[in-house]
């Protein structure tokens, strides 16, 4: 028992793996997930949005080629950067063992964190917030579900907790927040049928 409180403080010592893990989830799910963002607005402004919309939000069909490919590369890049960042973390996650426990992390921090990112864009646009704030959301604070899945992950277990709790509380306050005054369709409806878009190209 005290080998594993030592071992938890050091985890959770600002300068340690565990800082570095959750700070670096964070700070490229911002960037590249930011960027992501920028070009999606960029590339559906130009049009009518009451014009292919799905729900509240632009549809992707509205995306040049460029465009598209320029999300795919970004995406990648995440998934790769993340991959390395996991590596070079690795003790401070639950995930520590052989490479295929590190990419089994890098696919869901990866994967939850973009889920949780569109799922945040979703609300965004069901709010009507403008472009520009939509932009500085993404900058800020889009690597945060990257940051919380990576936290689901880490050690020790009380951090995971946290990490579910927090994730719990922020999906219940997009739902009401979405849902507000103006009586939006549930967001979970509307991201499905979003979901559905993008996969479907309907």
């Amino acid at each position: 028992m005290p080998g594993e409180l030592r071992g938890d403080r050091r985890l959770l010592d600002g300068s340690g793996p565990l800082a570095w893990q959750l700070g670096g989830s964070w700070g490229l799910g911002s960037a590249l997930m930011g960027t992501v963002a920028v070009i999606y607005l960029r590339g559906t402004s130009p049009v009518d949005y009451p014009v292919l919309r799905v729900g509240s939000v632009p549809s992707p069909d509205l995306l040049s080629a460029f465009a598209r490919l320029a999300i795919f590369v970004l995406v990648v890049a995440l998934f790769g950067l993340l991959g390395v960042l996991g590596w070079k973390t690795a003790e401070a996650s639950w995930l520590a063992g052989d490479g295929r426990a590190r990419l089994l992390w890098t696919l869901l921090v990866g994967g939850g964190g973009v889920l949780g990112w569109s799922f945040a864009a979703v609300v965004t646009f069901a709010v009507h917030w403008s472009g520009g704030m939509q932009i500085l959301l993404a900058y800020t604070a889009g690597g945060l579900p990257f940051a919380l899945v990576a936290a689901m992950l880490a050690r020790p277990w009380r951090l995971n907790a946290a990490a579910v709790t927090a994730s719990v509380l922020l999906v219940a306050a997009g739902f009401v927040v979405a849902a507000g005054p103006q009586g939006n369709p549930n967001v979970f409806a509307l991201y499905a049928d979003y979901a559905r878009s993008v996969f479907t190209g309907r």
